[in-house]
């Protein structure tokens, strides 16, 4: 079967003003973008973009009733676009405040974490408004170019995401208690406070083997942890039940494995079991995890863990600022929820 294949060179450059002249021509022609892209040698995406871009709300009077729409032009498309080049500065890393590059690495490489590069930029352009800095994105691309002395091994989630794939459809029919399906929307969309998402976090997979028990509450994303000598039903059961009577625990929602079978026992919270193999209905746990990883790797043995180095952990992630908070920390956002 033959086969057609374009050799046609995108530009790599920025539209120029005939060419945002010829896209107002050819929308008026009635031409969909991805066909004015070809006709123009760009991705069809910078055309979309550009439209939106220039896109102005016309109003239309038919028969008495008013109609609202958008109409490209190309001049308004151009004003915008030389008014967003006075705003962008190429920051070389010369004209850039020393200072705050040897206070990124000292804070992005310290032993026990507490910052992420998004949460330290943000947290030094408020104490030092007058200083010159680069974005968090234009730090990324200096650590990739290998432009700064920080390496992406020195910030583990650079180099841990991989794609996810699935072997198969599996089936369970365990059923521990009541469903994910049952629970309230109040808890789905985070509205309310006191919901919890709990799992473990396993060492090395070997008889006699310590595990961390992890606990993150939806809406603030603060996180309870402690160290059990084993994984049984009976274990969890009872420490959680102290939590329960110790912190705001209003639900639960754990996955199907058979170390939580009785948590449906516990008194004064309704707990919600997730369906089999579905991480993702539990993501604001897995994520915690994820964080917790940095500091203890998987295939680690977790005996040699003391309950001082866990809670050292705990605290640096718990203290440490979020975009999602708007660069407030998990802790400062959690005692604000208890005395609301």
């Amino acid at each position: 079967m033959s086969q057609t294949h374009s050799t046609k060179k995108y530009l790599y450059s920025h539209l120029s003003a005939s060419e945002r002249g010829e896209i107002s021509a050819y929308l008026k022609l009635g031409k969909k973008p991805a066909e004015i892209a070809r006709l123009l040698g760009r991705h069809r995406s910078t055309i979309c973009r550009e439209i939106e871009r220039g896109a102005v709300t016309q109003v239309q009077d038919k028969n008495g009733k008013l109609t609202y729409y958008k109409a490209y032009f190309a001049d308004r498309a151009q004003l915008v676009y030389e008014e967003n080049r006075k705003k962008s500065v190429w920051l070389k890393l010369d004209k850039c405040s020393s200072t705050f590059f040897e206070k990124l690495e000292k804070a992005v490489k310290a032993k026990v974490r507490r910052h992420s590069v998004d949460s330290f930029v943000h947290e030094y352009k408020e104490e030092h408004p007058t200083e010159v800095i680069p974005s968090t994105k234009t730090i990324y691309r200096y650590i990739l170019d290998n432009r700064l002395p920080i390496k992406p091994i020195d910030l583990p989630k650079m180099v841990s995401s991989r794609k996810r794939t699935r072997s198969g459809i599996k089936i369970n029919k365990k059923v521990l208690g009541k469903s994910i399906e049952e629970r309230p929307e109040s808890i789905n969309n985070r509205s309310e406070f006191g919901h919890w998402e709990i799992d473990l976090i396993l060492g090395k997979k070997t008889r006699g083997e310590a595990v961390v028990m992890t606990l993150v509450e939806r809406q603030t994303r603060f996180a309870l942890a402690c160290k059990l000598p084993n994984k049984q039903s009976e274990t969890i059961k009872k420490i959680v039940q102290d939590w329960v009577e110790r912190y705001p625990i209003t639900s639960i929602t754990s996955d199907n494995g058979s170390e939580f079978s009785l948590l449906s026992e516990l008194t004064g919270v309704d707990v919600y079991f997730a369906h089999p193999y579905s991480s993702h209905e539990r993501g604001t746990n897995e994520h915690f995890n994820g964080l917790l990883r940095e500091f203890i790797p998987k295939g680690q043995s977790l005996n040699p863990l003391t309950d001082e180095e866990l809670s050292q952990y705990l605290e640096a992630i718990n203290e440490r600022p979020r975009r999602l908070h708007h660069y407030k920390t998990a802790k400062f956002l959690f005692e604000l929820a208890q005395t609301a």
